[in-house]
Formats: structure tokens, sequence, C-alpha cells
């Protein structure tokens, strides 16, 4: 910032230089006065030094939108912003990042005034705006205390617009807490509007509990020390669960080239999580009634409980089972509402202030399912506008192990980025060890990898989609 400050020293000539008209007079006791004297003074007479640049200087004035310079152009001048609004910008991957704005009275900063240094930015009128060109001739042509004016200001200026974007930065950090305590307070209270609804209450009571042989299942599955021939047996126990099982497994949902004929051979095509999920997902097609609603929840449903499967094995959180449970029955509440509806038609526009995801949990403890599985349901959209520490008496790592298969599996149908909740992401990905990975990253690198190894125990309409 300094190098156009310094004052080149005049050339001896062989004969007398002319003498060089100053636009202000020089103070003859000057070089004797202390650099902090003379600054105090300037103050005192602060206005002098801006009228003696404003008439020997250029101004330009500027039309909206109009580029005051561009990168790559020479940086052989400086600004003063008299009036209007500058913003400087860059282009990254050509997209426009905003780098400043420079309001009235604010100086735009340069380190030389060197016309073989090229911008590394551009900037614009914002609104019509006028500004001060500043310029090695202008710099020049003017006495000590007006350098030393330029001098203050371009130091002042930056220290002004940090302390004003610090200024920026806490309100905005204050607005959107604000906003993220407002939409807590939101859904919190619809929740509890659900929770109590007895409307709600006396469908759900309505619907079949799943078999026992299935809770069994799943009770032998979340114990660690479980073999798997304890699963197999559990299975052949039941003959309506060995028969839902093996007919599943031969027909068009699935791609297996040779007939699966009895409990064994399925447990070592699929291994036993593979056996509890084709029989968890058959005894809700039986529990629920098979209205359009229930199958297009039911097929999205089932890829989402093997991608939360992937999710547990690849990141090491949760206990599979479990997971892939959640990921099976997360979206019923959706089902029960459709139901709500259907049974009362006059009431529709009270339902459709219901909340999917509590009625979903109160289904899962009425059927008697783990704490851990009905609360990650009941709080499983809490991440979309919540950080994990938010989320309240509830099994954090589970919540956001759905949320983040919920999202891969939007990807995996095509659904873009940027229209997807992740303003969260990163925190709910630190539970799961991967914080700092993009979506896609979780996607491409843990999810897909680990779902390709499970081969044909994948429901075809998934091994579609990552195929």
């Amino acid at each position: 910032m300094l190098k156009f400050l310094r004052r080149k020293q005049p050339v001896l000539a062989p004969s007398p230089a002319p003498i060089k008209t100053r636009t202000t007079p020089r103070h003859t006791s000057q070089t004797d006065t202390p650099l902090k004297d003379r600054l105090q003074k300037l103050d005192a007479d602060r206005g002098n030094e801006m009228i003696t640049l404003l008439n020997i200087g250029s101004t330009q004035k500027l039309s909206p939108n109009e580029l005051l310079f561009k990168e790559g152009t020479p940086a052989d001048r400086g600004y003063l912003v008299l009036d209007g609004l500058i913003e400087e910008f860059a282009l990254v991957d050509g997209e426009k990042i905003k780098v400043a704005s420079y309001p009235e009275k604010a100086w735009i900063n340069f380190a030389s005034l060197d016309a073989s240094v090229e911008r590394e930015s551009s900037a614009r009128a914002q609104e019509a705006s006028s500004v001060l060109l500043i310029d090695q001739r202008l710099l020049n042509s003017v006495d000590d205390d007006v350098l030393l004016f330029i001098y203050r200001e371009l130091h002042q200026s930056p220290l002004a617009l940090r302390a004003n974007k610090e200024k920026e930065i806490n309100a905005f950090s204050t607005y959107t807490q604000d906003l993220i305590d407002t939409l807590f307070d939101i859904h919190t209270k619809a929740k509890d509007r659900s929770k109590n609804s007895q409307l709600a209450q006396t469908v759900i009571q309505r619907i079949p509990k799943l078999p026992i042989a299935t809770l069994g299942l799943l009770n032998k599955l979340q114990d660690d020390e479980t073999s798997t021939d304890e699963v197999v047996e559990l299975v052949k126990s039941d003959p309506s669960l060995t028969s839902l099982l093996l007919k599943t497994l031969n027909s068009a949902e699935y791609h297996f080239e040779e007939k699966i004929s009895n409990v064994n051979h399925a447990v070592s095509l699929l291994g036993f999580i593979g056996v509890y999920q084709v029989v968890m997902s058959q005894s809700l097609r039986k529990s629920l009634p098979p209205t359009k609603a229930f199958q297009e929840v039911y097929t999205r449903s089932l890829e989402i409980s093997h991608i939360t499967f992937a999710i547990a094995q690849s990141s090491g959180v949760g206990r599979p089972a479990e997971m892939a449970t959640i990921g099976l029955v997360h979206d019923l509440g959706s089902v029960v509402i459709e139901l709500l509806r259907q049974q009362n038609p006059k009431l529709e526009n009270l339902i459709d202030f219901f909340d999917a995801a509590v009625i979903g949990g109160q289904l899962m403890h009425a059927w008697n399912l783990p704490e851990n599985i009905w609360k990650a349901i009941e709080y499983q959209d809490f991440p979309e506008f919540a950080p994990a520490d938010n989320i309240p008496d509830g099994p954090v790592a589970a919540i956001a192990l759905i949320y983040v298969a919920r999202l891969c599996h939007e990807r995996l149908h095509k659904v873009p980025e940027e229209q997807l909740p992740t303003l969260f992401l990163d925190d709910h990905l630190g539970l799961l060890n991967w914080r700092g990975l993009s979506l896609d990253n979780v996607l491409d690198e843990k999810v897909i990898p680990t779902l390709l190894r499970r081969g044909n125990a994948l429901p075809a309409s998934l091994a579609h989609l990552i195929n």
C-alpha cells in the first residue's frame, strides 16, 4: 500500500530544474513537526484535503451495473466513492463471488498504482454512483499534508469495512439463530398437537400389529450375541413366516437366477439382516391396507432401508438391523394420515396439520418396537432445520443416519442437491464421523460401494438405481 507514497527523488540536471507549482502551500516548519502532531492537525483541518483532491482530481459517474474496473485490466488507479454503492466481485469457476461493497466515502484500496499489475477482481456500480480517480499523476501533484490524509484514509477504510462486516455477520448470526429457534418452536408445537390427537390415536389403534415372530426376530437381531442358526430357527418356527420369505425372494421383486427353496439357502444368500428386511417388509404389507399411498411409501421405504443399512455398515454407527428397520418404517405416518383422510373427508383441512413423523412414531410405539426406533422416526425431520444439539431427547446418531439416507435416496432419484434441506448436513455427518464430506461424496464413496457388495440381496428397483 505504501509503494505509491514514496516520493521519487528528483533527478539532477545540468541546468536548474523549473520550480514545481503546488496546489496547496507547504508549511516551512512541517519537516520539524512530529508525524503524530501533523496527523492531529489534519483532524482540525479535515475537509480541506478533500476539497483539494476534488479540485485537481477527475471524477467518473457510473450508471447502475456499469463496470468501474474489470479483472485483468491494469491496476493503475485507486478510487474514492463520492456517492452511490460499488460492489467488488471475482469470478470463480464461472460463479460470481462477492469480495466487498463500498458505500459513500469508502476508499477502494490498491497496493500500488502500477500499470504492469493486473487486477484480480472486477467492480461495478450497484446503483447510480460517482467516484474520484486516484492515480500517480494526482499523487505527484499534491502536498505532503494531502498525502498524509490519503494514507490515513486508506488505513482507516479497511478497518471500517471490517468492522461493518463483523457487525453484519453478528447480526446475520443472531437472525439465523432466531429463525432456527422459531422453526424449532413451530415444529415442536405441531408435534405436540399431533401427539394429543384422539382422532389419530383412533386410527392407530385399528391398524393390526406386526406378527409376534417378526418382533421376536427384531429383538434377536438387536442382540449382538445372536447366531445365524438362531435366526434360521426363529424363521422356521413360524410356517407362515417361512412361506412369506420364500415367496417374496422367488418373486419379480428380487432377481435371483436360482430358486430359493429353504430358509438356510435364503440366509446364505442374503445374510440374516437381509432375511429380516424381507420378513419385516412383507409383515408391513400384511398389517397395512394395500392403498396406492401405501404402495408408494413401501417401495420408497424399502430402498431407503437398504441405504440406511449401508450407511450403518460403512460408518460403524448403530445396529444395522435397527437402522434398516427405521428406514423401512420411517414414513408410515403418512400412510396413517392418508387413512385419516379417507375415513374423515370433512376434516381434511385439519388433518393437513398433522405431523407425519409423530404419527409414524406413535404407530411404532403402539407396535411395541424399541424406543430408539420410534423416537428416531418422531424426530427424523429435525435435521432439516436444526443442528444436532437442538434435537430433544432422541437418539441423535440414528436420526442423523435416517436423515442422510433420505438425502442419498433423493440424489439417486436425480433430485438436485440445491433443492434438498442440507443447511445442517455437515453437523449431522459429524455424528457419522463423515464431517467435511459432501452429499455426493457420501453417496459415491460410502453408500453405493457398500450396496454393490450386497449383490442380488437388493430389491430390483434399488439395484436399477445404483447400476
